[in-house]
C-alpha cells in the first residue's frame, strides 16, 4: 500500500517550479492531488510534465486564485463537494524579487505585491483550509519557506521581510493548534533548487524540486506522525 493512498492532498502553488515536484511525489505516493491555479495554461503544462501520473483520476486541477479569499473559499467548497474531506495541505506560495535595489528604493506597488503573494496568500490559505483539516485525524499542513526568512539578504527586501513574516505565521499556527489533530510543520529550504526552469545552470549539490516533494510527501504520511510543530531545514547536498 502506498504511503498516501486514498488521502486527499491540496498542493497550493502546485503549478509552480517547486510545486511540480511536490505534486509528482504526492501522486507517486498514491494521493488524490488537488492543484489550483489561476491560469488554465499552467495547469495544462503541469499535466504534460506529469505524464502518465496525471492520466488517471487522482490529478484534480482547479482554476482559482488562492490569494483572493472568495476564490480560495470557492476552491475549498469544490473540494469538499467532490471528496467530502481534506487530509493534507502543502503551501508552496510566493516568488522571488529581482529588483536588486535597497529597501528605500522599493516601490510601494512592489512592496504590496510581494506582501500579498508571499505572505497574505499564506494567511488566506491557513484561514480557509485549516478548519476543515481539524475534522481529520492525522491531518497535515506543511508550509514551504526559504533561507531569506532567516538570513537577511540585501537588495531583495520584499522577499526577506515577507518570508520572515511567513515563518512567524507558521509558528503562530503551530502554537494555536497544539493539542489538535493537525500536524503543522515548516520546511525551510537553505539551498538553490534545481527545477525545470533552472536545470541548465543547476549544480549537483542543489536540492531538486522532487527532493522537496518526496520530503513533504513523507511529512504528510503516517510514517511522520511524530513530526509536529517543527522547523525543518533542508540544505545543499554534500559534494561527492
Amino acid at each position: 500500500m502506498s504511503q498516501l493512498e486514498n488521502k486527499v492532498a491540496l498542493i497550493l502553488g502546485g503549478a509552480g517550479n517547486v510545486g511540480e515536484g511536490i505534486v509528482r511525489a504526492f501522486l507517486k505516493a498514491g494521493a488524490i492531488v488537488v492543484v489550483p491555479s489561476r491560469k488554465v495554461e499552467k495547469l495544462e503544462e503541469l499535466r504534460t510534465y506529469l505524464g502518465e501520473l496525471a492520466q488517471g483520476d487522482r490529478f484534480i486541477p482547479i482554476v482559482g486564485e488562492i490569494g483572493q479569499i472568495d476564490s480560495a473559499e470557492s476552491i475549498r467548497d469544490q473540494l469538499l463537494k467532490q471528496f467530502g474531506r481534506l487530509d493534507a495541505v502543502v503551501a508552496s506560495l510566493g516568488g522571488w524579487w529581482f529588483g536588486n535595489r535597497p529597501l528605500t528604493e522599493v516601490l510601494i506597488a512592489e512592496w504590496q505585491q510581494y506582501l500579498d503573494s508571499n505572505l497574505t496568500s499564506h494567511f488566506i490559505a491557513a484561514r480557509t483550509f485549516l478548519p476543515i483539516l481539524q475534522e481529520r485525524k492525522g491531518a497535515s499542513y506543511t508550509l514551504i519557506g526559504g533561507a531569506a526568512a532567516e538570513v537577511p539578504i540585501p537588495n531583495v527586501s520584499p522577499v526577506s521581510i515577507s518570508a520572515a513574516g511567513q515563518l512567524m505565521l507558521a509558528q503562530v499556527l503551530m502554537q494555536e493548534n497544539k493539542g489538535s489533530s493537525i500536524r503543522i510543520n515548516e520546511v525551510i529550504v537553505h539551498s538553490w533548487v534545481a527545477t525545470r526552469s533552472s536545470e541548465e545552470r543547476s549544480q549537483p549539490t542543489w536540492i531538486t524540486a522532487d527532493d522537496i516533494g518526496e520530503f513533504t510527501a513523507w511529512l504528510a504520511s503516517d510514517a511522520a506522525s511524530m513530526v509536529n510543530s517543527s522547523l525543518l531545514r533542508l540544505y545543499e547536498k554534500p559534494v561527492t
